[in-house]
């Protein structure tokens, strides 16, 4: 239901947002301006609703017959997206028989191997071609059969996109084994692809992770989302950040991919310091007790950015690693992503296990009040902004209960989903 008294962009701005597509129909008939405004850049990264909603055939549709150009891009500094660098199915069959125009990456993307190998009879300067966040048509590539066609005419197979650093492969990990691309990852390093310490872990190539680090052992000391593999303006974080996680050591890497060989062989380099991190973040209590056992010192010895992974797992909603590090003496109030203490990174996250956990501190009442140096919101606000920005199927208002019964406070009136809303203003039916 429509927050009272909400303008009728807000209110399909929610209906984008919670992919009601019957509720973006009615909004549209209700209010004809909106209809003049379906193509304007406003949904996430200057993205207009065709593109936004692409993945939904019934929100492609709805959007179609209001008058969506289905050619109309992103407007994004790096490279525009197409509606047809996301769709797939119906969707996409929707937006070719609208005039949508098929460029080489949304051909890589859809799997037309066909498609392409004619694109590029006809210029083969098609196969170096740059879509959405300058990515290549090898970036978007969907299939074995795809990527042979663009090596073949050829594609560099480690060309870099502009806003993310990447190389395809790299792309195409996700944050488990088996997961979207992954086998496509694989076949392009066997086909030479160069593989960085994070995609040797993720692949489970033992005898790589060996030679690199025979080479350069500090390798085991890079993180995601840090230095390198950071923020570098003009572009955002590397792939990594966005795809398999944040603050991550390839030791973490090969135990989310659960490449056991791998894992093994580079803890038998890895410092002390790395393995009790390694195991904190797995929230592996025995091997992380045992180290602490054996080096009594080592926690006061962890630089500030290794005490961060408390914040990172935090970030993550990995709520038995965040118990594990609190009972060992990780510090509540360490800051990761964008200031944020655990607390408020698991209230943007929306994970209530993880926030209760943090809440059982002895210090929980002090927690609830802090604010960031960043933004200068309290644990509260950073739920209110996650329910509409985060990941708005995990339950920030379960979140919002316990932060209000720990004697959270809010500033004026605050933007949240309406479930946040409801706990808020006390309306909320469950207890």
């Amino acid at each position: 239901m429509a927050e009272r008294n909400a303008t009728p962009e807000r209110e399909i701005h929610e209906a984008f947002n919670r992919q009601d597509a019957a509720e973006v129909r009615r909004l549209l008939e209700k209010h004809p301006a909106l209809r003049q405004r379906i193509n304007d850049p406003v949904l996430a990264f200057n993205s207009p609703a065709i593109v936004a909603c692409a993945r939904d055939a019934a929100m492609v549709r709805v959007l179609l017959e209001a008058g969506a150009d289905p050619n109309r891009r992103s407007e994004w500094w790096a490279g525009g997206f197409h509606a047809l660098y996301s769709a797939t199915g119906e969707a996409a069959d929707r937006l070719i028989a609208a005039g949508a125009v098929m460029d080489a990456c949304a051909a890589a993307h859809l799997g037309r191997a066909d498609v392409l190998k004619e694109m590029i009879a006809a210029d083969p300067a098609r196969v170096h071609e740059r879509g959405g966040d300058g990515q290549t048509p090898l970036h978007f590539a969907a299939s074995k059969a795809v990527i042979d066609v663009l090596l073949e005419a050829g594609a560099d197979i480690n060309a870099r996109d502009v806003d993310h650093r990447s190389t395809p492969a790299a792309w195409m990990l996700e944050r488990r084994r088996g997961a979207g691309r992954y086998n496509l990852a694989q076949y392009l390093v066997s086909r030479g692809a160069e593989a960085d310490i994070f995609l040797t872990a993720a692949l489970g190539l033992t005898e790589r992770a060996r030679t690199l680090l025979a080479a350069n052992p500090d390798l085991l000391n890079l993180r995601t989302g840090r230095g390198e593999y950071g923020e570098q303006p003009p572009s955002s974080y590397h792939i990594y950040f966005w795809t398999i996680g944040d603050g991550l050591t390839a030791l973490d890497v090969a135990a989310q991919f659960e490449q056991h060989d791998t894992l093994d062989a580079m803890l038998t380099v890895a410092p002390v310091s790395r393995v009790l991190l390694a195991a904190c973040r797995q929230g592996d209590e025995a091997a992380a007790s045992k180290i602490m056992r054996d080096h009594p010192g080592i926690l006061a010895s962890l630089t500030p950015d290794d005490k961060r992974v408390l914040a990172d797992a935090a970030w993550d909603g990995h709520a038995r690693a965040v118990a594990l590090m609190l009972d060992l003496g990780f510090d509540p109030r360490v800051t990761g992503q964008d200031s944020g203490t655990p607390l408020h990174l698991a209230a943007w996250e929306g994970s209530p296990e993880t926030v209760a956990i943090i809440l059982r501190h002895p210090d929980a009442r002090s927690l609830v009040t802090i604010r960031d140096a960043q933004h200068g919101g309290t644990p509260l606000g950073w739920c209110c902004h996650g329910s509409l920005n985060g990941n708005r199927s995990h339950d920030h208002a379960g979140v919002a209960r316990l932060l209000l019964a720990a004697g959270a406070v809010l500033d004026g009136t605050p933007e949240a989903s309406p479930a946040v809303l409801a706990v808020i203003k006390g309306s909320d039916p469950k207890p």
